[in-house]
């Protein structure tokens, strides 16, 4: 008789240190997924980051060449007003030969082309309008990556999260299957199942921390 209860009272105290078992097993198994997938998107994170900063260069350097060219348009049309003067002196003064005439339209004529390239629109290279698109499309995708960068951070936030209330869990789990003590094997399965809780709503839902 006593050996039946006996074998009665100890059999549930038995059965949950066995689903504790089999609990731990999987959530050592999610610790696992989770750590990796916090790596996996810390070198994509790192790969954003590459990106980031060779939009930010170039579109420096494309804003850079935009200054550069419109200090140019400056300086060029300063040369047309300089050449203008000298051939309006020109046909005043009889002395002037044709040779210097015929160089002074040479250079205006090359000036006011290379104004008019300025100006074009901005499938024409090298104008104006073709470097704003550049340092635009540049400043664009630096925005972008900013953002992805963003989010990918919250993502392994999440993941290092989840992994570690699963390894605390585990832990307390490993704990309580030691001293054979039921409140900390409950303390495990709380916190671990709040770590697999977490990995669900991102998975599913796209929930982040």
């Amino acid at each position: 008789m006593d050996n039946n209860t006996n074998t009665n009272h100890h059999h549930p105290h038995s059965k949950f240190f066995l689903i504790l078992s089999l609990y731990l097993i999987a959530i050592s198994i999610l610790a696992v997924y989770s750590t990796t997938a916090a790596s996996e998107y810390g070198l994509k994170k790192d790969d954003l980051q590459t990106q980031s900063l060779t939009h930010l260069v170039k579109s420096t350097d494309w804003l850079n060449d935009y200054e550069e060219q419109r200090l140019g348009e400056k300086i060029l049309q300063a040369d047309i007003d300089d050449v203008n003067i000298t051939l309006h002196n020109n046909n005043y003064n009889l002395s002037t030969s044709d040779v210097t005439t015929q160089q002074a339209k040479y250079y205006l004529n090359k000036y006011r082309s290379y104004i008019d390239t300025l100006h074009a629109n901005k499938t024409v290279e090298g104008s104006l309008a073709n470097l704003r698109s550049k340092v635009e499309a540049e400043n664009s995708a630096y925005e972008k990556s900013i953002v992805n960068i963003s989010e990918v951070s919250k993502i392994i936030t999440t993941y290092e999260l989840v992994t570690i209330l699963l390894i605390v869990g585990a832990g307390l789990g490993g704990m309580a299957e030691f001293v054979r003590n039921k409140m900390i094997g409950y303390s495990g399965f709380v916190i671990g199942s709040i770590g697999i809780i977490i990995l669900l709503l991102f998975l599913f839902i796209g929930v982040t921390i």
